[in-house]
């Protein structure tokens, strides 16, 4: 890349290459010689895909997570991870309350954690 820093139609392609996914729709979509220059690439990429990120979540949103009748624990941990991935910021014990909360009072898991008294939520995976 450094050999071709001034040469916009090879940093273009280079950077095209590069894309996985949906991302090089963007540009297959453009009308043909919109975008002149890499700086122009660059502009129309972040246009188009900084405003698709999701937005983080409050760990408010988190406390709603439960564990339904027919689900195994594997699927509420499954669930329960992937909801923790939408959460701004979340401290490790609120963690630990918020997934033993959300368990089912009649399973064992979560007579075993208030026996236990287990505070970290590593300690409740293991």
């Amino acid at each position: 890349m450094m050999l071709y820093s001034h040469n916009d139609p090879v940093i273009c392609l280079t950077f095209l290459s590069s894309l996985r996914g949906t991302a090089p729709e963007l540009f297959y979509s453009q009308t043909p010689h919109s975008l002149y220059n890499f700086l122009e690439v660059i502009e129309a990429f972040l246009t188009q895909y900084a405003t698709r990120q999701e937005a983080k979540r409050s760990s408010y949103c988190f406390l709603s997570v439960r564990m339904r009748l027919r689900d195994s624990l594997k699927s509420y941990i499954n669930f329960f991870q992937n909801q923790l991935t939408k959460v701004s910021n979340y401290d490790e014990e609120v963690y630990k309350l918020v997934f033993t909360s959300g368990l089912q009072i009649t399973h064992p898991l979560y007579k075993h954690l208030l026996k236990h008294n287990v505070s970290k939520m590593s300690e409740v995976l293991s």
